[in-house]
């Protein structure tokens, strides 16, 4: 079967540090095991309070918005139901991806895996600045963030 290897980035509504460590690795837990019921393979998640970034195999059978579409929802009808202060959670409207040689995949699952240490110094808009640039991506600010 053929993949395609993908970073997918994508965080919480404005950014808001929803995500505790308890509430993100449950939803990541979610996404999980939506991808395996599917052809996809994840090789990583990680993430922080406020954002998620995925490496995964996606399979050539489904387009990249329905995966996201899919992994949204998947932690989203999980998190809204773990009390009242989760009832309005949101994640974004978009996303972000990236495509990825395969002899950086190791090092893209490294960068995943870091994102608590990495965020020690850096904001999540800084990070994906950053992003934009190493793949020269052009962006327009007053639509990335919502």
């Amino acid at each position: 079967m053929d993949h395609v290897v993908l970073h997918v980035i994508f965080s919480t509504k404005n950014q808001r540090p929803t995500l505790t460590d308890n509430i993100r690795a449950e939803a990541h837990a979610r996404m999980v095991e939506d991808i395996g019921q599917s052809e996809n393979i994840l090789l990583a998640i990680g993430g922080t309070a406020d954002h998620v970034h995925i490496a995964a195999y996606l399979s050539r059978k489904m387009t990249v918005a329905k995966l996201v579409d899919r992994l949204k929802t998947a932690a989203t009808r999980w998190i809204i139901r773990q009390g009242t202060e989760y009832e309005s959670f949101r994640w974004q409207k978009g996303f972000s991806v990236f495509s990825v040689s395969p002899a950086d995949r190791s090092a893209l699952m490294q960068y995943i895996h870091t994102q608590d240490t990495l965020h020690r110094t850096r904001t999540f808009q800084q990070e994906m600045r950053a992003m934009y640039a190493k793949y020269d991506a052009g962006f327009d600010e007053r639509f990335v963030w919502k």
